[in-house]
C-alpha cells in the first residue's frame, strides 16, 4: 500500500511538472506574435537580450532539455554518478533561479533573426515536449541520468521540472524588460 501510495504521488508530481511546462507554451506563443518593435525590443539595464532572443533561447533550451530526459531514459543510460550540484537542489527546492548568477553557455545563445524564426522554433520546442507525453510513466521511473553544465547529474524527472522552471525564469526577465519599456527606462 505505502509502495502504491509513493508511485501514485510520483506520477502526480510527473504530470504536474509536464503540464507546467505545456501551459507555458501559450504565453510564449502570444509573446512571439507582438509586432516586431516590441518583439525585438531591449531594456539594457534589464537584459542584454531583447524578447525575441529570450523566447529563442527558451526554446533552443527546451529542445536541449528534452534530448536530455530521452537521453536518460534509454536503455542502459547510467546514473553518470553524483546528483544535482548545491545550486542545482537550490534551483529544485525553490523552484527560483536568481537572475543575473549564471550565463547560458554559448550553444544556448539565441538565434532569431525575425518573428517567423522565433514562431517556429517555439512550435519546434512545443512538439518536442509534446513527445514526451506518452512517455511520462518511464520518465517518472527512469533513474538514468544527464548533466545539466551548472546544476549537475540530473534524472529525467528532474530535468522536466527545469524546463518550467528555467522557462518562468525567462518569462520573468520578458515582463521586466517590457515594464522598462513601457517606462522609459
Amino acid at each position: 500500500m505505502i509502495a502504491t501510495q509513493a508511485g501514485a504521488a510520483e506520477s502526480r508530481r510527473c504530470r504536474r511538472a509536464y503540464e507546467a511546462v505545456l501551459s507555458q507554451f501559450d504565453r510564449l506563443e502570444s509573446l512571439s506574435a507582438l509586432p516586431d518593435d516590441r518583439l525585438f525590443q531591449r531594456a539594457d539595464a534589464v537584459s542584454r537580450w531583447s524578447v525575441a532572443d529570450h523566447l529563442s533561447h527558451i526554446a533552443r533550451s527546451i529542445q536541449a532539455m528534452v534530448g536530455a530526459i530521452e537521453a536518460a531514459c534509454e536503455p542502459g543510460a547510467e546514473d553518470s554518478g553524483g546528483g544535482p550540484t548545491f545550486p542545482g537542489h537550490a534551483v529544485l527546492l525553490t523552484g527560483w533561479i536568481p537572475r543575473g548568477v549564471g550565463e547560458a553557455p554559448e550553444y544556448m545563445e539565441p538565434q532569431a533573426e525575425s518573428s517567423a524564426d522565433v514562431a517556429r522554433q517555439l512550435e519546434v520546442a512545443r512538439q518536442a515536449v509534446e513527445r514526451l507525453e506518452p512517455r511520462l510513466p518511464e520518465i517518472e521511473r527512469a533513474r538514468g541520468r544527464v548533466r545539466h553544465f551548472a546544476f549537475g547529474a540530473l534524472t529525467p524527472l528532474q530535468w522536466l521540472r527545469v524546463i518550467a522552471i528555467h522557462t518562468r525564469h525567462h518569462l520573468k526577465i520578458i515582463r521586466a524588460i517590457q515594464r522598462a519599456a513601457r517606462s522609459g527606462d
